[in-house]
């Protein structure tokens, strides 16, 4: 490349950055509230195997502030108060609005994650990891574990407990697809593996009452008696009392 354009190039460069620049603190420069909206995109946070909110579940909260919003000021948009309207719906976890520089008002949703369903004669609600229960969703309808019998919220919170530590334990492949509650005997368990019920009484203890129960399921397999497991008591501490099917008879 010749010297003049070399430098030419390089003169275009710096007017170029100059222009990017004032351009730049021109936009920052003007009152926030002043701005022009041009537009409004929702995002939603969700596992992708439970899509229980759409955008248009959120269309009365953005209305309530007045949407929409299109060439009106920035200024206009209440936007605290519509974080907290966003925030009082049942699905959502948290929510945050801000606008961009180019005039978009940006709204980001995290919808609440269900653990379970929780279910009362012919009422049922999800069941959220603090225990929080909110409605069931019309738009999906996800495979949870279901929990009968629970009436408090320190009861939910036990139950959700329990589940989650199931879930994670190796003496139950799968987790608990169940879990029962009576005010006398505690919780049953219904492991997903296996067609037998534990009672496991109260929710404390959980690492002893899994390793007794594993211990018994080793026993079982080496045994030959495991498929024909029925239900497992493992309550009473240092013990486990479990009863048998009869064995299929031979053809």
């Amino acid at each position: 490349m010749k010297p003049w354009m070399r430098k030419t190039v390089i003169v275009g460069s710096w007017i170029l950055g100059f222009a990017g620049l004032g351009l730049g603190l021109w936009v920052a420069g003007q009152p926030r509230g002043s701005q022009v909206v041009t537009g409004h995109t929702v995002r939603i946070h969700q596992p992708k195997d439970q899509a229980l909110l759409v955008v248009a579940d959120l269309y009365p909260e953005f209305r309530s502030v007045g949407a929409p919003w299109t060439q009106k000021k920035r200024k206009e948009i209440n936007i605290p108060l519509l974080e907290e309207k966003l925030r009082a719906n049942p699905y959502v976890e948290n929510a945050e609005v801000f606008s961009s520089w180019d005039g978009t008002v940006r709204t980001i949703v995290k919808q609440k994650t269900a653990k379970a369903r929780i279910v009362s004669g012919l009422q049922s609600v999800y069941a959220d990891a603090n225990g929080g229960v909110f409605p069931i969703s019309v738009h999906d309808s996800p495979r949870l574990p279901l929990v009968s019998g629970v009436h408090t919220a320190r009861q939910v919170r036990h139950a959700i407990r329990l589940l989650d530590r199931a879930a994670q334990h190796s003496a139950f492949p799968g987790g608990w697809y169940a879990l029962d509650f009576d005010d006398q005997t505690g919780f049953t368990a219904y492991p997903e593996w296996h067609s037998h019920r534990i009672a496991w009484g109260q929710a404390s203890d959980f690492a002893d009452k899994a390793h007794r129960t594993k211990a018994l399921y080793a026993h079982a397999l080496q045994h030959q008696y495991l498929d024909q497991l029925d239900r497992i008591d493992v309550r009473f501490a240092d013990q486990v009392v479990f009863t048998r099917t009869s064995p299929s008879s031979a053809l």
